[in-house]
């Protein structure tokens, strides 16, 4: 069993959180909340439509149980809210009160249909149910509804009143879409479907990237940013939008006299679009390639890095492997190797190369 199910707000410890809650009453407006008459009182005025006298009783059992309550989406939020979910299920059967802070962990109050829009509006990955994949703690939705993936075909959702929490076979269900839950790490999980990326398919500029957003305009962004001399040097132009990403557009921020907030917004895509013509403006004659040699990769430590520029500061372009060899076109005078690779000139260090020829 992977550690991750013991680490809080990876994709493997919500879904425990999930199959922990199986059985837990379904409360609308509640999120992992402790049943009590005060609650009860309070939900009755939010929510006349919901808790009509006809449910009274089974409310009034649910009290006595010391249930701890949910709708749908409060699931999602019951878990970010307390931190986890632990006080919420500690809570479970005893007299313990669930310890749980108003819109914790980023997790705002959204319901289900808010919150699959706000998903898609973090640049998270999503699809249509014929492009699911195989990860547990993804999202699954349709008009009005969510539920969570748990493994093996089946879903964890609060169904509704006359069900509670339970365990439902996904293909038995009329959910329409999925997406990835922006609050959770899915560490190493990739998000590619049978129809392929299910990153968002848009345009650079057409809407606001930052720290958590993924995308082909992400992809473009870390493109553009790294033939600017910006250095990607652990994850490239991965379509994520992380740390590295959001450094490097602070530092272009920087030099380009603009505000300093990581994001890329109208300003920042503009200035990047002048700076970028600039470079190619200045770069309209690029070095002959001398057809007579190659740039043969000698390395013995795995695939080594081709980056745009001619030293470690440089952004990756792409990798090569030992025994590669590529038409050359220069040398520096720090023993980089210019070297023509896809119709572009990329660099290589001396120290893992040697020309040929």
């Amino acid at each position: 069993m992977s550690e991750r199910i013991n680490i809080p707000f990876t994709n493997e410890h919500f879904v425990a959180f999930c199959e922990k809650m199986l059985g837990q009453p379904y409360w609308y407006g509640s999120c992992a909340y402790k049943a009590t008459a005060a609650l009860l009182n309070r939900k009755s005025r939010q929510y006349p439509s919901h808790y009509g006298s006809a449910r009274t009783a089974r409310y009034q059992q649910d009290i006595r149980n010391r249930a701890v309550v949910c709708d749908c989406i409060g699931g999602l939020k019951g878990y970010c809210w307390t931190g986890g979910g632990q006080s919420a299920l500690e809570a479970i059967g005893t007299d313990k009160a669930v310890a749980s802070r108003y819109g914790a962990n980023g997790c705002p109050d959204k319901g289900a249909n808010g919150m699959f829009r706000y998903a898609r509006a973090r640049g998270m990955a999503w699809g249509t149910m014929d492009t699911l994949p195989d990860v547990t703690g993804l999202a699954l939705y349709r008009d009005g509804h969510v539920g969570y993936t748990v493994g093996g075909g089946y879903a964890v959702e609060w169904r509704g009143f006359a069900y509670g929490c339970v365990k439902t076979r996904i293909v038995e269900r009329d959910w329409t879409h999925w997406y990835q839950i922006p609050f959770l790490d899915y560490g190493n999980v990739g998000f590619d479907s049978p129809s392929g990326s299910v990153f968002t398919q848009a345009a650079l500029g057409s809407r606001l990237l930052q720290n958590g957003s993924r995308g082909t305009d992400v992809q473009s962004l870390q493109e553009q940013l790294m033939k600017l001399g910006y250095s990607l040097t652990k994850y490239g132009a991965d379509g994520k939008f992380g740390a590295e990403t959001e450094k490097a557009v602070r530092a272009f921020q920087r030099k380009a006299r603009l505000t300093v907030d990581g994001k890329y917004g109208s300003l920042t895509h503009d200035a990047l679009m002048d700076a970028a013509s600039d470079e190619e403006a200045a770069d309209t004659e690029k070095p002959p390639v001398d057809n007579e040699k190659k740039v043969a990769i000698v390395s013995s430590g795995g695939r080594v890095n081709i980056r745009c520029g001619n030293g470690e500061k440089y952004g990756r372009i792409t990798r090569a492997s030992a025994g590669q060899r590529f038409p050359y076109v220069a040398t520096a005078p720090n023993g980089w190797h210019a070297l023509e690779i896809a119709g572009k000139v990329g660099w290589v260090s001396g120290a893992f190369s040697q020309v040929e020829g």
